[in-house]
Formats: structure tokens, C-alpha cells, sequence
């Protein structure tokens, strides 16, 4: 009997040996390794269309994940010095994260990149309440059956900008917040002339598509997937459009004309965008006396200004680090300390707290005294649907536009030969 359990002994000693472990060990080993920090990821975050500086990069987004995910690192694959997401993905090295902005975004499924967030939010318990609804729901609107696409980032809206030495020289009002479209007109008729032989002008649009995205007009029916441009609210759009740049003296300008010429008086820009122009400008020593407006507003649509424009997040839905790249993009998304940040440094929060928005733009030295509380004054249209067959339809539309500006066309024929021109460009995308 004794041999026989020295001889029991010994086997299980020997299947253990064959496990690579002793007993003790084997028992060691099925518990779970808790308290030991997760393993090092470098996520590669690539730009799509949508400019960020390495120095914007690196404060708003490796820094503050960093912080509170010590184990995330990312790699700035940056489209402008080539790395393109075409580019990204033809050699293999297909980016984790990429930064669009709202008009970009539909773009990304002609590449079948975009992960769908619905399952992380679910599983990770992901508090979206507190964020802009509008915002969430733009990261929904490219897809067709309730895919959550994108998380948003930070905002940004189109505004009036306007030069005070203008409007003083000629003894005219200030734009104000709560302009209609007629009286905005008058306006602009106002401050173009000619006056000591300098043509000055009124007012730049920037095109056709921009002026009727102010009420999320779309270019793409979200029905049939195709362009749609002969509509009534692209004709109203087109009234404006015109009604503004046929003013005689009012055309061929540019943010140059604003800002360097500075013989325009108002121009409707991006805030983010064009706040970066003029702190470049006041850096290099030009002096210009600049404030900010609401955009108007039509009277079909009270209380509707300028359009937001959010920056978003997307996953790759081939991504090898999924979970990692989640943890970041809902935690730039959901904290209050980056959220203010991002207010100070001129970037509109997407949460709704209003403790967000007091000290918008503090950081920013060129923003002192400027009328700020503008950019939060009124709300805004919600998103209007896209595709990927947007980038096909908004330049028709845009040289529809310019088409009736320059009176080589009738508004009809013009959104008609839009549209079909548009059409064809989708059929033959579509083969």
C-alpha cells in the first residue's frame, strides 16, 4: 500500500513537472494577477482633413491622456506632412484614432474605417448625458441603422467678425447679435463703397454650401442616398447668397482682405479658425480692431445663428487596440478638466455643464475684451445628414452658386445642372 501511494505521488508530481510548474506553483498561477499596471500601448492618431498642430496634439490630447492613463502613448500620424489616411492604409499602417471635424467625417466610410461605439459605451457604462446632444447625435448621422460612428471632441461655430475702425469711419451702428437677414443686407449695402478711391466691402460669404448649412440644409436626401438640390431651402439659401455678393463693389475678397487689406468690414468664419488669423496677425504686429457677432438669423428660423462645426474621435473597426483607444476619446470627451481647458484655450466644450463656458478664451491674449458671449448667444441647426457622396455634391452646388452670382446662370438651371452633374458623379462612384 505504501508503494502504491509513493508511486500515486510521483505521477502527479510528474504531470506537474510536464505543466512546467511545481504544485505550489500551478496553484500560484490561477489567480488572477491583480494590481499590476496594464501593458504599455502606443496608439497612432492620424488627422483626416482637418488641420491640428503638433503643439494642440500634444497639450489637448497625448497630455491629458497620458495623465490619466499612464500606459497610453500615442503616434501623431500627421496628414500634413503626408501621411494621409489613403496612404495609411494602403502600407499597412492603419491609424487607431483619427480627428476629423463634422463636414469631414462622412468621408471616412468611403474607406469602411469607422468603428461602430455603441458596444463600448454599453459595456464601459459610458455617461453620455452630460455632453451635447447635438453633438452625440452628429456621431450617429453617417450611419443608417442607429450606429454611434464618432464621439465628440470640442466645437467650434461659424460667427460674424467685423472691423470697428470701419464701421466708425463711417458713422454706421456695430453689427449686433440679433440681426435679421433683411437688416443684415441693409447693412452690408451700407458699408460697401467707394471712398478716397479705395473700394471698401461689406461683406465675404465663403460659398453656397456653408451659407445653407446655417440651417442643416442637406445635400445628400437621407432617403435615397443621392443628391437633392432643386429643393426650396437650397433655393432660399441661393437668394441669400446672391442677394449678398451681387451687391456692385461687394465680390473678390478674401480673409487677406479682412485682416491685411482690412477694407472689408464683416466676414463670416469659423471662430477657431479665424481667432488663430488674427492672434497671428497681432503677434506679427498688425494692429486690427476686431469684435465678433452672432451670425444672423432668417426669419423663417428665430433664434438659429451660425452653424456648430464639432471635432470628433473615430476608432478603427480594424484597430488592434480598440479598448485602449475608447478609454482615451471618452475620457477627452467626458472630463470636466479637459473639457475646461479646451474652454479656456477657445475651443467651444461639448459638455453642458455651464461651468464649461465661463472662462472661454481667458487663455487666449488677443481675445481681451472681446464680446465672446456671442459665441454662445443663440442655438444652433442640428447637423444636416451626410455621406460619403457629400465631397461630390457640395462643389456643384458651390459653383451652382457662383454660377448665379456671376449671372452666367438662372437659379433653376443652375441647382438642375448642380444636381445631375452631382448624380452622375455618384452613379459612376457607385460601379
Amino acid at each position: 500500500m505504501t508503494n502504491y501511494r509513493a508511486m500515486a505521488a510521483a505521477f502527479v508530481c510528474f504531470i506537474l513537472i510536464l505543466s512546467g510548474c511545481s504544485g505550489k506553483d500551478a496553484a500560484k498561477n490561477t489567480e488572477p494577477k491583480e494590481g499590476l499596471p496594464p501593458e504599455p500601448v502606443t496608439l497612432k492618431i492620424n488627422n483626416f482633413n482637418t488641420a491640428i498642430s503638433q503643439e494642440d496634439f500634444e497639450a489637448n490630447i497625448a497630455a491629458p491622456v497620458k495623465k490619466k492613463y499612464p500606459h497610453i502613448s500615442f503616434e501623431f500620424l500627421d496628414q500634413l506632412k503626408g501621411s494621409t489616411l489613403q496612404n495609411l492604409i494602403t502600407t499597412g499602417s492603419v491609424p487607431d484614432i483619427v480627428f476629423t471635424d463634422y463636414p469631414n467625417l462622412s468621408g471616412l466610410l468611403e474607406f469602411d474605417y469607422p468603428q461602430d461605439l455603441n458596444e463600448f459605451v454599453k459595456a464601459k457604462q459610458t455617461a453620455l448625458g452630460g455632453v451635447n446632444p447635438q453633438m452625440i447625435e452628429g456621431g450617429k448621422r453617417i450611419g443608417t441603422k442607429g450606429e454611434l460612428y464618432a464621439l465628440p471632441f470640442y466645437m467650434d461655430r461659424m460667427m460674424l467678425f467685423y472691423n470697428k475702425d470701419l464701421f466708425q469711419k463711417f458713422g454706421v451702428p456695430y453689427p449686433t447679435d440679433d440681426m435679421n437677414y433683411d437688416e443684415f443686407i441693409a447693412l452690408v449695402k451700407r458699408m460697401t463703397r467707394l471712398d478716397g478711391g479705395i473700394q471698401y466691402a461689406g461683406m465675404r460669404t465663403i460659398n453656397l454650401h456653408t451659407t445653407g448649412t446655417q440651417w442643416g440644409y442637406p445635400v445628400i436626401d437621407p432617403k435615397t442616398g443621392i443628391a437633392s438640390l432643386q429643393t426650396d431651402s437650397w433655393k432660399k439659401a441661393l437668394t441669400l447668397f446672391n442677394d449678398i455678393n451681387s451687391i456692385p463693389g461687394n465680390e473678390k475678397l478674401t480673409n487677406e482682405t479682412f485682416y491685411k487689406e482690412q477694407r472689408l468690414a464683416m466676414l463670416q468664419q469659423s471662430f477657431g479658425i479665424m481667432v488663430g488669423m488674427l492672434e497671428g496677425v497681432r503677434k506679427g504686429g498688425t494692429s486690427l480692431n476686431w469684435d465678433i457677432a452672432a451670425m444672423p438669423q432668417s426669419k423663417d428660423a428665430p433664434g438659429v445663428s451660425g452653424f456648430y462645426k464639432p471635432y470628433y474621435f473615430v476608432l478603427s473597426k480594424s484597430g488592434k487596440h480598440k479598448e485602449a483607444a475608447f478609454d482615451a476619446i471618452a475620457y477627452l470627451m467626458s472630463s470636466k478638466e479637459v473639457q475646461l481647458n479646451l474652454s479656456k484655450n477657445g475651443k467651444m466644450p461639448i459638455l453642458t455643464d455651464p461651468e464649461m463656458i465661463k472662462p472661454f478664451g481667458s487663455a487666449i491674449e488677443g481675445l481681451a475684451g472681446k464680446r465672446v458671449e456671442s459665441v454662445f448667444k443663440h442655438k444652433s441647426a442640428d447637423l444636416a445628414y451626410s455621406n460619403e457622396f457629400d465631397k461630390l455634391a457640395s462643389p456643384q452646388l458651390n459653383t451652382a452658386g457662383t454660377n448665379v452670382v456671376s449671372g452666367k446662370n438662372d437659379m433653376n438651371n443652375a441647382l438642375r445642372e448642380a444636381e445631375e452633374a452631382a448624380n452622375k458623379s455618384i452613379a459612376e462612384k457607385k460601379k
